[in-house]
């Protein structure tokens, strides 16, 4: 199967887990990231690599944040 690599914004929305959380994994050297070769502004990250990561490990989402009373 063919890596999917996505901006950070596309991720977050897909999976519904916060943008911080992606950047925070990533400053942590948890996620890794590639350069996008048509826009040198924008990190490209592994979409499997982040949804395994919170399967695994069961990280909180936007929606688990929103549930909490």
């Amino acid at each position: 199967m063919a890596e999917q690599w996505m901006t950070i914004q596309q991720i977050s929305e897909r999976l519904n887990i916060g943008r911080n959380k992606i950047s925070l994994l990533i400053s942590k050297g948890l996620i890794q990231t590639k350069a996008n070769p048509l826009d040198a502004r924008v990190r490209l990250v592994n979409f499997d690599e982040v949804r395994i990561l919170f399967e695994t490990y069961g990280g909180q989402t936007k929606s688990d944040k929103k549930a909490k009373p």
